[in-house]
């Protein structure tokens, strides 16, 4: 892995909310030692518990949306256009001993389902399946054999890409000068845009699904914390984190030439 990489990954999980408010809550138990710091200790658990509740509560809705609408779902007359289809799934398991249905959760599912449906309504258009790997083997070779067992054909398993960055230098290689529909969530669309467009690809955005719904409105149990709330600002955050670290990058070359 490269150093900018490794970079964005340590330095994003320290400032995910959940990161936040366990270097807070961690603060306030050192500063509780000493009886001259009680202030110091009443702020630091102050932050925790703001942080915690805005981020269990409405937080994600506010911060999700404008990356969700974003890009729309394209017209079928430029889908039809598009030359193939690449799907970006999420983390899939190699644990040796698991079902090929138990490799990968809901999120993954929902990007590989929403891609296998395009693949039906064009199946002449290949579809290439780009990362997902883990340490212990490959992740999108386990969703081609699913696909194939399912009845898809044409599908290409890129296994060795290990986030969104490389995998549009290995699109590259296939798709340069071809226009193709770039499938993952909603929240993730652009970010992933930002990057293969960056290697110069022509992605057609095509969000797999929406974690706000237009038509979700408020009410009285969005005050009340609840643990997938907290995931998805930390998933909001991570995009945004992400989309801030390549913008900066852009402006340093040493860091680009190295990964980015």
């Amino acid at each position: 892995m490269d150093l900018p990489f490794l970079l964005k990954k340590a330095i994003s999980h320290l400032l995910y909310p959940s990161g936040l408010v366990f270097i807070f809550l961690f603060l306030a138990l050192l500063s509780s030692f000493s009886r001259y710091r009680r202030s110091q200790t009443r702020f630091f658990l102050l932050l925790a518990a703001l942080l915690f509740y805005f981020s269990a509560t409405f937080l994600p809705s506010l911060i999700l949306k404008p990356l969700e609408n974003r890009y729309p779902r394209p017209e079928k007359e430029a889908l039809a256009k598009s030359e193939a289809i690449v799907l970006l799934p999420c983390y899939i398991a190699s644990n040796p001993g698991l079902a090929l249905t138990d490799r990968f959760g809901g999120e993954t599912s929902k990007r590989f389902l929403a891609a296998l449906l395009l693949k039906k309504q064009f199946p002449e258009k290949p579809l290439f399946i780009i990362g997902a790997g883990s340490k212990e083997g490959p992740g999108a070779s386990y969703l081609k054999e699913l696909a194939e067992k399912l009845g898809f054909e044409k599908i290409v398993a890129l296994d060795s890409a290990n986030d969104t960055a490389s995998s549009a230098r290995i699109a590259k290689k296939y798709l340069a000068g071809r226009p193709f529909v770039l499938v993952t969530a909603a929240y993730h669309l652009p970010r992933a845009v930002f990057l293969f467009r960056r290697e110069g690809l022509s992605p057609i955005p095509y969000p797999a699904y929406r974690v706000v719904k237009p038509q979700d409105g408020f009410s009285l149990r969005d005050l009340w914390p609840h643990p997938l709330n907290l995931f998805y600002s930390d998933l909001a955050t991570h995009e945004y984190l992400g989309l801030a670290f390549y913008h900066i990058i852009e402006h340093i070359p040493f860091l680009r030439t190295s990964g980015g």
